[in-house]
């Protein structure tokens, strides 16, 4: 699925664009809708969108592999990539879905691959008191507004009973705890404006 229209992110998206995020929306709403139909054509444009997640950004897919061999599926397709959490997440519980629905062994060998990398690199959207946005190579780094503040929260809580891997838990308590601690949330949403300010 492909968006016709430009967005202003860390590099301009020019239409059309497209994005881990809109696929792994599809294949849950075609998985459910063919649950929830038994009808056959559902479940053929799932496989269809799918195969995007086999392919890397470089293939015309929207998955990235890393120097250390860690596996991303990327919402804004740009280079060098970014590695928006909320959409990595949402991206992957679509491949999740996919999995459940067909047993597709190449979907689970790829929620397992993803999955390991959001736990390896955790610490990275961790500044210590909020949680970041993504982990674009700007100079400031982009704090998640209290709204994808609170999205990470409750994704790693949903992530963590998922998997049964009690770190997303963890991170998920953490990061509710900067968000409850009113000098935490006033100091992002200060430095959030600043990095609107100085970028986009």
């Amino acid at each position: 699925w492909m968006h016709h229209f430009d967005w202003e992110y860390f590099k301009l998206l020019k239409a059309p664009w497209y994005s881990s995020l809109a696929q792994g929306a599809g294949l849950s709403a075609l998985t459910r809708a063919f649950i929830a139909t038994s009808e056959s054509k559902y479940l053929e444009s799932a496989r269809k969108a799918f195969e995007s997640f086999l392919k890397t950004i470089r293939e015309g897919g929207v998955v990235y592999e890393d120097a250390n061999g860690d596996i991303w599926m990327e919402e804004a397709i740009t280079m060098p990539p970014t590695h928006i959490l909320n959409g990595f997440i949402w991206s992957l519980w679509g491949v999740y879905d996919y999995y459940l629905t067909t047993s597709d062994i190449r979907a689970k060998e790829l929620y397992l691959k993803s999955a390991r990398t959001i736990k390896n690199n955790l610490h990275r959207y961790d500044v210590g008191y909020w949680s970041l946005y993504d982990l674009a190579p700007t100079k400031m780094k982009m704090l998640a507004s209290p709204f994808y503040h609170a999205l990470h929260i409750v994704q790693l809580d949903v992530l963590g009973r998922i998997t049964g891997d009690r770190l997303f838990e963890e991170f998920s308590k953490k990061w509710n705890a900067y968000k409850n601690n009113p000098f935490y949330a006033k100091k992002a949403i200060f430095k959030k404006m600043i990095f609107k300010l100085l970028y986009y």
